[in-house]
Order: structure tokens, then sequence, then C-alpha cells
């Protein structure tokens, strides 16, 4: 039986993976970096940045240093989105249903609070959930699955009883290597890259409790 879904939040409760690729793009151009596609892939989406800073920087950086490279990127990040967040199709219906259904509701992001703050604010969803881990609230990023293991702790469910809904590779293996069942959405990756999921869609429209509960 099914008693939680926890949300990824950059990709799935926000489609801003574009965004975050231009504000990425701005940083590394002021500071004489360069991502590649295989970059983005495998050391930006999916993981804390923390870790995309240290891949950049070639060290490991202080809380201090992290702090502030993050609030000079989120600064792009949000001038960016802020006149188009928007809440992807389908997505409030599903999580009214999760919730008359009696499933409970969380978020594990690699964002760190800041922005996540920024996303809720703009979004108007943080009623919804009643526990949220951000990255700034563990020791490693996914795919570990601390962040999983953690929000269902809170959650007060057993990991075996939640599902994920993720959109990138790292999100999915962190989710699975917490005993959780995981859906991906395509919205970082094509449906080629996401086969390691156990339900694969489009959109939120494409899903619904009963395909949620039959993944148990």
């Amino acid at each position: 039986m099914i008693k939680a879904v926890i949300f990824d939040m950059n990709g799935v409760i926000i489609d801003d993976e574009q965004f975050h690729r231009e504000a990425w793009r701005r940083y590394c151009k002021r500071h004489g970096f360069r991502l590649t596609e295989d970059d983005f892939k495998h050391h930006v989406f999916g993981t804390t940045e923390k870790d995309t800073f240290q891949f950049l920087y070639g060290r490991s950086l202080s809380d201090a240093e992290v702090e502030s490279f993050s609030n000079e990127r989120v600064d792009e990040v949000i001038e960016l989105v802020k006149s188009r967040a928007t809440v992807p199709p389908g997505l409030k219906d599903l999580i009214e249903d999760i919730t008359s259904a009696g499933m409970k509701l969380g978020i594990a992001t690699s964002a760190r609070r800041r922005y996540f703050n920024f996303v809720m604010d703009q979004l108007k969803l943080r009623e919804y959930f009643s526990a949220v881990l951000t990255a700034q609230d563990v020791h490693k990023g996914k795919p570990d699955p601390e962040i999983y293991v953690g929000c269902a702790k809170r959650l007060q469910v057993d990991p075996r009883e939640c599902v994920v809904i993720e959109d990138t590779i790292s999100g999915i293996k962190s989710g699975q290597a917490a005993d959780m069942k995981v859906i991906a959405i395509t919205t970082t990756h094509p449906k080629d890259e996401l086969t390691i999921a156990d339900l694969i869609v489009s959109s939120f429209k494409e899903l619904s409790i009963e395909r949620i509960e039959n993944l148990i």
C-alpha cells in the first residue's frame, strides 16, 4: 500500500531546466568556465549546487564559498523565472487527488533552500507538502538515497510505501536506492534515457491515483 508520494522539485514541480541552463552558462561565462552537454547531464541536473561548483572549481569548497557562488547564480535564475513560473499541467489536480486519497506529500530537492522558497511562493503549493528536504538538509546529494530516506522519515512512512516522482537519472537512482518505486517525467531527459524508472510519463496528465497505486 502506498502511503506517500515524494516529488523532486526542479524539472518536476517546476519545469525550469532551460532557465537553470542559461543561469549556469552566464555564471560560467563570467568566471571562465564551460559546461558541455555531458557536464549538464552528469554534473548539473540531479546533483547539488555544491557538487556542481566543486566540479567547476576542481576543489573542495567551504559552506561560505558555496553560499556566495549559489546566491550569485540563483539571482540569475530568479530573474529568468519570476515572471514565467507556472504550475505544470495536471499537477494541481494530481496533488489534490493524492491528498484526497489520504496519502502524504513530500519534496526532496537538490535545490538550496533559497530557491525552494522562491518556487513555493511563486507557485503557491507549499501548504500541500508535509515534509521538505533541500540540499542543505543532507550530507550526500543524489544518487545517494539519503534525501529520500530522510523525507520518508519526516513523513513517518516506511520507504517501501513511498513513490518518487523524478526527472533525472541520478534522482531515479536515489529513489530506488531508498527502496522506493520511481516515476520518471520526461522534462529533462528523453524517454529512452529514463528506462531504469518503474514508470515513465511525459506529463502529469498521464498520472492517476490508480497508476501510482499499481506500482506496488
